[in-house]
């Protein structure tokens, strides 16, 4: 069972968090990961999936035009319906944390209802972590802009690493019970 795992990151730091993504899907016995950009991706490939997680930096609330791209490339695939329900979840990352990072989610999350997808939202126990650092629309970070180009790339923080394999695992667990 195929689980794409597809990025838009413009510097770095949406690509680590769908690594984390990427790695809880890994945790399911029979999903196939793929972990692509959405540069990389050919809009047909999708056709195989049981899953698919895409994810965008935002920028003032808004995914990144490498997204907004990538999505204007599906039409052919919602013409034919080829990824009606498949099951579906969203990241995102902000540079502060009020960037609007649900609103992003929410963008990412349109294209998938308006192909017929089954979209997963990202919810569990409330623990401190997830009171802090959840989002019930997708897996979210915020990670400060860094301080200069020689610094090294600010990272998500270990709590929202966390929360994104969970979800990443959550998405595989459903595609595994409605199409394993």
């Amino acid at each position: 069972m195929k689980i794409y795992v597809l990025h838009s990151s413009m510097f770095g730091h949406t690509e680590v968090l769908g690594g984390a993504i990427a790695d809880g899907t890994k945790q399911v016995n029979g999903a196939e990961v793929i972990y692509k950009s959405v540069d990389d991706v050919d809009p047909e490939e999708l056709k195989e999936a049981a899953g698919i997680i895409w994810g965008s930096g935002g920028i003032f609330g808004e995914p990144n035009p490498k997204m907004s791209t990538f999505l204007a490339k599906l039409g052919g695939l919602w013409a034919t319906g080829a990824l009606q329900g498949k099951v579906g979840g969203v990241f995102a990352t902000t540079t502060t944390q009020h960037g609007g990072v649900e609103n992003v989610c929410r963008a990412l999350q349109t294209p998938m209802f308006h192909h017929g997808m089954v979209v997963v939202s990202n919810t569990g126990p409330i623990t401190p972590d997830r009171a802090q650092y959840g989002n019930p629309y997708g897996a979210t970070a915020s990670i400060p802009t860094e301080e200069s180009k020689e610094a090294p790339m600010n990272k998500p923080n270990d709590a929202e690493m966390q929360l994104a394999r969970d979800y990443g695992k959550l998405i595989a667990e459903t595609a595994m019970k409605m199409h394993g």
